[in-house]
């Protein structure tokens, strides 16, 4: 326990029990770390040292042995920060903080947040850095909180953001990918947790931007992925995966897996593949969501693809297709690459189709762009923004036991970044409801409900079935 002073000296009293002191001993943050700043010792030999908590909410006496050559007693030294090896994508290099601002998970530190008594942040508002870049020079984890509460040191190369240098939460960065291959897909290899081991890149030679790597069949309702293609796909991934400490899943493609490839862009599209430790033998079944739309009677449902990107992984035809450029330069515009534009030159953009309106309003009138609203709506659809915590583990049931769908439907009920998904965010362009107006870009999302689940086996893929309305 905490006291004043303690033994034979006056005034002695109690500021945290014995039961509070072993909560703080095995507490989960570093708030309840302690720092030593003052010894005594009492005449009938024993060592006392005052300690405060890192977040000042304790200070105290504390007893400490016979000696002040080493700890003993109540105190012992503790590592606060583990440090790890980096774990950064090998086609992801630099970063952007994901929510500029002053909260604690929007600005750097010094140091890892309470690891040091008393080492604050490096800068208080990092709104001026919003479009800055960095690097990743260092990582690990605050050793409380454990491996997953992973921690970035971060490096600007531009002069005038390297004040805001320093360490910042990994989950409140954005990383900046290179420039995607017209001709290739993106295959990102997810451990359970959600985070991206590996990018695959996945080139087919001759092909165009914007068409599927698979095709639709329309016996089967899903598109489809040639088997030779799979073959290639999975040979390429366990060719990235030597000596990474991963492997996948599951030695084929499941099912969802070749819908979600073939149903792919080139030049824009990313697919999510799980990969799991080499080392951990961790017992779950990954949950794979179905969507249905309510307020489409008879439709069955359909499986949805999941992606990193917050904008939904799909494009179209545009009068104008690059901002920068005189004229305008006609062609296909993915809907990421319009939402990246400043708003000025998703000005130009709209300000070019109100132009193709009024001159042609038949061409391009309400059917042309109810077209394609249609086609970023039907893709968005079909998507779904990962969240982490996709396996099912039944509190760690062994590895073929068998689950209820009652069983797997309170796990999902008891997440509620599972319980409610969420679409990638899409585009509407919207006619102007007068001459005196052009036509306006609003952005939606659709909201998947989950409704029911399947029984099934600890260790193979389970279905969860979600509604939504349009």
């Amino acid at each position: 326990m905490l006291c004043t002073i303690k033994g034979t000296l006056r005034g002695a009293r109690v500021v945290a029990s014995k039961s509070t002191v072993s909560n703080l001993a095995n507490a989960n943050v570093s708030t309840a770390n302690f720092r030593v700043y003052r010894v005594a010792t009492t005449n009938r030999g024993s060592v006392y040292y005052k300690v405060v908590s890192f977040d000042q909410n304790f200070r105290g006496w504390i007893y400490g042995g016979k000696s002040t050559g080493s700890f003993a007693g109540g105190i012992a030294p503790y590592t606060t920060f583990t440090s790890t090896l980096l774990g950064v994508n090998p086609q992801v290099t630099t970063y952007k903080i994901t929510t500029p601002g002053t909260g604690d998970d929007s600005v750097t530190w010094d140091s890892p947040q309470y690891t040091q008594y008393k080492v604050g942040k490096t800068i208080t508002d990092s709104t001026p850095y919003a479009n800055a870049t960095f690097k990743v020079d260092q990582s690990g984890y605050r050793t409380r909180e454990g491996s997953n509460d992973v921690w970035v040191h971060i490096v600007s190369n531009q002069p005038a953001n390297t004040v805001a240098n320093g360490w910042i939460k990994l989950s409140s960065l954005t990383p900046v990918q290179t420039q995607q291959a017209d001709n290739a897909i993106w295959i990102n290899l997810n451990d359970p947790s959600g985070k991206t081991v590996k990018t695959v890149d996945y080139p087919v030679q001759n092909a165009t931007k914007g068409t599927k790597l698979g095709s639709y069949s329309q016996t089967s309702g899903l598109w489809t992925l040639s088997d030779q293609t799979a073959t290639d796909i999975v040979n390429q991934i366990n060719s990235n995966l030597t000596n990474s400490g991963y492997k996948l899943e599951s030695t084929t493609l499941t099912t969802v897996e070749r819908a979600a490839l073939a149903a792919a862009q080139f030049g824009t599209g990313s697919v999510n593949i799980p990969v799991v430790s080499t080392t951990t033998n961790s017992a779950y079944s990954t949950i794979t969501p179905y969507a249905t739309n309510s307020n489409n009677n008879g439709a069955g449902a359909h499986a949805l693809a999941a992606v990193n990107n917050g904008v939904v992984n799909a494009g179209s035809n545009f009068v104008d297709t690059n901002p920068n450029a005189d004229g305008n330069q006609t062609g296909y515009l993915s809907a990421s690459d319009f939402n990246n534009f400043s708003q000025a030159q998703q000005q130009t953009i709209l300000t070019a189709m109100t132009k193709a309106y009024t001159g042609d309003p038949d061409h391009y009138g309400a059917s042309y762009l109810n077209g394609l609203n249609a086609a970023f709506k039907t893709a968005a659809e079909g998507q779904y923004v990962a969240p982490s915590g996709l396996n099912f583990s039944n509190s760690g049931a062994a590895n073929g036991s068998t689950f209820t769908s009652d069983q797997l439907m309170s796990y999902v009920r008891s997440n509620p970044s599972l319980l409610t998904l969420q679409s990638p965010k899409y585009p509407e362009f919207i006619l102007p409801a007068s001459s005196g107006t052009g036509v306006t870009v609003v952005w939606n999302t659709i909201n998947y409900t989950a409704s029911s689940g399947s029984n099934g086996t600890i260790g193979q893929p389970v279905n969860v079935f979600y509604n939504f309305y349009d």
